[in-house]
């Protein structure tokens, strides 16, 4: 499960009635739902992003010549109020707050951003339970990988990925745990050190589809992924054993959780 769905636009432009746009400048004509920090919110907290802040949904509004106007009344509402009192949405500034679990007939809030009578766009959120550890999944030693060359094309990329480096956050409570879906999960290159997961540098990491990414989101068994990729032109520089070291982290309210962070190493050597 990767980052994308995190930040993909949704209803970008949705009309709820027929009606002519203005060519005023000053007169909205588009919506667009540009953000929400995570997928998932604690009950009894707010929707916080990867680093544990709270933060709050986003909007762009623009006019029918594509300039985005700064000013425009975006109002943020919870799209379910009909059906439970589960979640607190600030109108004004589009913080939310899950105050109970959903109702037994939700499994997703949605959550509207709303300009005039005509304009909307909707993302879903999922409610989720805390977070209080994670864990290395699988064997403490990681296979080495041994690059190929060249280095082109789809299957050249999956040769030179590791293995997934998969990881399970918990939900602790006295001496039973629950796994947590839906809990974003940061990995970083360590060495050769890549703090911006720069395609480009020797080392990156990557998803399941062997796309630049360093955030997962866990999925229904608590478990959350990503793989070294390496550019086997230039990493290691020599004929001798490397490594790359990934530092994973997960963190509640700014703090990391128990077992976070977790120092995964990858041995890396070229394929005679």
């Amino acid at each position: 499960m990767g980052l994308a769905k995190l930040s993909a636009f949704m209803l970008v432009a949705f009309s709820l009635g027929c009606s002519d746009v203005s060519l005023s400048p000053s007169v909205a004509a588009s919506l667009e739902f540009t953000y929400l920090p995570a997928p998932a919110i604690v009950v009894g907290d707010s929707l916080r992003d990867v680093d544990g802040i709270a933060a709050p949904a986003r909007a762009v509004v623009r006019n029918q010549q594509g300039d985005i106007l700064e000013a425009a009344p975006v109002r943020f509402v919870y799209a379910d109020a009909n059906r439970d009192t589960a979640l607190s949405v600030d109108s004004l500034t589009g913080y939310i707050v899950s105050l109970k679990p959903l109702s037994a007939s939700g499994t997703t809030a949605r959550i509207a951003a709303r300009v005039g009578v005509n304009l909307q766009a909707i993302r879903t959120v999922l409610v989720t339970i805390r977070p209080d550890s994670v864990e290395h999944t699988g064997s403490n030693s990681i296979d080495t990988l041994r690059t190929t060359r060249p280095d082109t094309g789809s299957s050249a990329a999956s040769a030179n990925s590791s293995g997934a480096l998969t990881v399970t956050v918990r939900h602790v409570e006295g001496t039973a745990s629950t796994l947590v879906p839906n809990w974003l999960v940061k990995y970083e290159l360590v060495q050769p050190a890549n703090p911006t997961n720069d395609s480009t540098f020797n080392v990156f990491l990557v998803n399941d589809l062997r796309r630049v990414s360093n955030i997962d989101t866990t999925d229904g068994s608590g478990a959350a992924s990503r793989y070294v990729r390496v550019r086997a032109s230039k990493f290691p520089a020599g004929a001798a054993l490397d490594s790359a070291i990934v530092r994973v982290k997960v963190s509640y309210r700014g703090k990391p959780v128990s077992g976070s962070p977790i120092r995964l190493v990858v041995p890396i050597i070229r394929k005679p």
